[in-house]
């Protein structure tokens, strides 16, 4: 989270609900903002869809009926939590969602079909700009939050690039000088830019030679290799300095035609993945070379405007997770190999399968193919003697891991936040906290979110972001979350059910993936969730084996972290007043004391 200039803004205390929602779209589309403040995979529209897909599924014997409860839970769970979705059905939830064995599955589809189209994604679209204009001239922080989350949830999931809404994002609120952003009105303006209408593309890529031989094939893709350009591509080469020369010299023009899509990033991604199909194929028949190609390409839309951009590549999923500095990396990396205990052969291997597997992830720029590989590498971590049943097998070797941290995550990125904004007045207000001596920065700010004997502090605190009202809401929220145990248990307890539900999620896309070739529209937060869980794990096994604990085998990791977890809850469940020495807990992780 960053504090971005406000220039293009007439400031008044009537617009802090516009700014606020400015400041969280831009949180919530930033490549590496901290999972838990992302916009979720799916929302109540898409879990639905989601049900149906499922059912169908069952239905043709590609997936077991016992996965549908779980996904029925997470819908009815959403759709409780939902006002906007609440408010446009025309009975109640349980009328359309059918959780007894004795129901049939005809029964139930029949049902969320009809809740499908109430909470349709244009129906709810609709409805989600309309109450976030009335939050935001109301100034009600808690539902532009959470009406903001939802918002680009749809529109991800409703074929919008991601890159697409950021770029939209920052340049609508904070780049450049128009428009002038000078009443609540102007959200309107910004919603536009949605509008929920496809667009016609061509795209023209430089390809390796190789394609050549293939350029009677290549219709079947709606391609045209180009030996000699027309004027009118000549003119968009020339335009956007498009050449063939340097590293490229020689590759071929290549165009691809057909492109339906609602911007052009997405009109990029789908025709690269055309020409990527090509090569796939290709190799098939020929082993020793791959066609290859360069990753940006002029994109031109057909219709309306006609205009063309020159289009990069997004950030893949596997690229968004956090990275150490190089001289930091090194220093772990030698930690690891001169500290490493794992001597168990099973172990050892395991760990290194992993290793390569997460490598392959990132190397490998196929969507699918990280997926299936980031599951092979969860599932090759946990032990083999976890029963029948190894979904819920692999959730409860994860858990540990990812909910013993949850909190300190939480502190530690508001830390960090805190120190982007302004390093100097950040440090005063931790060094005004009261604490024993040699305790973390994080502890000193868990102190300070959570203790009422620094409500002084934390009012100087508030004052102090002025016009950084997500900050502040952050650090309000936070507050609210830390100071009440049972809030605190609550948050936990739904965090963990959000990450069962995730991995299951993963589990069922993998074989979606594997067993039928259809790709979800929401595979890549699927994957940046995926990534996420995997560091944590491989991060708490180098720290219980490079630290004090010393495991020498997957098996004591995965024992150690659960009675970690098991200390935690026990914590946590006795936990009836909040005082420095009762909450410490909460980020113990954080100091690495394994």
């Amino acid at each position: 989270m960053r504090f971005r200039s406000l220039h293009k803004w007439d400031v008044t205390d009537e617009m802090s609900g516009l700014i606020f929602f400015a400041q969280r779209m831009d949180e919530l589309l930033f490549d590496y903002t901290l999972d838990s403040y992302k916009s979720m995979s799916l929302n109540a529209p898409y879990l639905c869809r989601e049900a149906l897909r499922l059912i169908k599924d069952v239905e043709e014997e590609l997936i077991e009926e016992g996965n549908l409860p779980h996904v029925l839970d997470e819908l009815e769970w959403s759709i409780q939590n939902d006002k906007l979705a609440k408010d446009l059905l025309d009975v109640d939830l349980d009328y359309y969602i059918l959780k007894s064995k004795e129901d049939s599955l005809h029964e139930k589809r029949k049902r969320l079909e009809a809740l499908s189209k109430t909470i349709g994604p244009s129906r709810y679209l609709w409805k989600c700009k309309e109450r976030l204009y009335e939050e935001i001239v109301a100034k009600n922080k808690k539902a532009i939050n959470n009406l903001s989350a939802t918002f680009a949830t749809t529109l991800i999931n409703f074929g919008y690039s991601k890159t697409y809404i950021y770029t939209i994002t920052k340049n609508f609120f904070f780049i450049g000088s128009e428009p002038r952003i000078d009443s609540c009105e102007r959200v309107k303006d910004y919603f536009d830019n949605f509008d929920q209408k496809v667009h016609y593309y061509d795209a023209v890529f430089l390809v390796d030679p190789l394609v050549r031989t293939v350029s009677q094939s290549v219709k079947a893709f709606q391609i045209d290799v180009h030996d000699k350009l027309n004027e009118e591509l000549e003119h968009l080469v020339m335009e956007h300095e498009f050449f063939a020369d340097g590293e490229y010299e020689g590759y071929q023009y290549v165009q691809v035609k057909g492109i339906r899509a609602y911007d052009y990033q997405k009109a990029r991604t789908m025709a690269e993945r055309k020409i990527d199909n090509l090569s796939d194929l290709f190799s098939l028949f020929y082993h020793k070379n791959q066609i290859s190609w360069r990753r940006d390409a002029i994109v031109r839309k057909l219709c309306c405007d006609s205009i063309s951009t020159l289009e990069r590549p997004h950030k893949g999923p596997m690229e968004k997770g956090f990275d150490y500095k190089p001289a930091k990396a090194a220093k772990e990396l030698n930690r690891l190999i001169s500290s490493f205990a794992l001597k168990n052969q099973s172990s050892f291997q395991k760990f290194n399968r992993v290793a390569d597997l997460h490598g392959i992830c990132i190397s490998n720029d196929i969507v699918e193919n990280q997926l299936v590989n980031l599951w092979t590498a969860i599932e090759t971590l946990v032990p083999s003697h976890v029963g029948s049943n190894k979904i819920n097998g692999v959730i409860n070797f994860i858990l540990p891991f990812i909910v013993v941290s949850y909190i300190y995550r939480l502190v530690s990125r508001f830390v960090a936040d805190m120190f982007i904004w302004d390093r100097r007045i950040t440090r005063r207000f931790l060094d005004q906290v009261e604490s024993s001596d040699g305790v973390s920065l994080y502890v000193k700010a868990l102190n300070l979110l959570a203790l009422e004997e620094n409500q002084q502090n934390r009012n100087e605190l508030y004052e102090a972001l002025k016009d950084f009202h997500l900050l502040r809401f952050r650090a309000f929220s936070l507050h609210e979350i830390l100071s009440k145990p049972r809030k605190l248990q609550e948050v936990i307890e739904v965090h963990k059910t959000k990450v069962s539900w995730q991995v299951r999620r993963m589990y069922r896309t993998r074989n979606l993936i594997v067993h039928t070739g259809q790709t979800p529209t929401y595979l890549e937060a699927l994957i940046e969730n995926g990534h996420d869980y995997l560091d944590q794990i491989m991060e708490g096994i180098i720290e219980f084996s490079c630290g004090s604990y010393r495991t020498q085998s997957l098996e004591q990791v995965f024992e150690l972290a659960k009675i970690q977890r098991i200390r935690f809850d026990r914590h946590l469940k006795n936990l009836e007043h909040v005082d420095r020495d009762s909450i410490r807990f909460l980020c113990e992780r954080g100091k690495k004391s394994v």
